[in-house]
């Protein structure tokens, strides 16, 4: 199949993707394209994308995408460290908070 078979398959909206997509999903073959889905029906979409990048015919486009998703994935662990952090502190505010509540109503 070519690219344009492919875009030729496709509703209109969808036909720019196949010309950014349609050679890497076309090298991938079905085995691949159904690992690719299995990806994206697990939520794991960074394995998809990167899956998807490295059928690219781009030199160097894999290595930086690997860069980028470390760097990505590292801000997010931090992140959710600050969130578990708020949240144990809101947690311990509402504790004490109950506690007096208790006291006042001579629980």
């Amino acid at each position: 199949m070519t690219v344009d078979e492919l875009k030729a398959k496709l509703p209109p909206e969808f036909q720019p993707w196949a010309a950014d997509y349609g050679a890497a999903l076309i090298a991938m073959g079905v085995d691949g394209i159904k690992e690719w889905i299995d990806l994206l029906i697990r939520g794991d979409v960074f394995a998809a994308y990167g899956q998807l990048v490295a059928a690219m015919d781009t030199p160097g486009i894999l290595d930086e995408w690997t860069k980028l998703t470390a760097e990505w994935q590292a801000a997010n662990v931090k992140n959710a460290d600050r969130l578990e952090l708020q949240r144990a502190a809101v947690v311990a505010a509402l504790k004490i908070a109950l506690a007096m509540a208790l006291g006042v109503v001579g629980l």
